[in-house]
């Protein structure tokens, strides 16, 4: 009966941070979109080594 509870705990954990980190995902594309309509490419690239680490975390979720 714990293993069980301790593996829905688990899995409940591991949606809240899937879940985070897609709203991260998200969040950044549309920040990457505003900088690139303000051409302002230095903010651009650090957006997306941002995001670049936040889909590694995913992908590391996912398999």
């Amino acid at each position: 009966m714990e293993n069980s509870q301790i593996s829905n705990t688990a899995l409940k954990i591991r949606k809240t941070k899937f879940t985070c980190l897609k709203d991260q995902q998200c969040s950044l594309n549309m920040q990457i979109r505003l900088a690139m309509q303000l051409h302002n490419s230095q903010v651009q690239a650090e957006l997306e080594k941002k995001l670049e680490e936040v889909t590694k975390q995913l992908e590391h979720i996912i398999c």
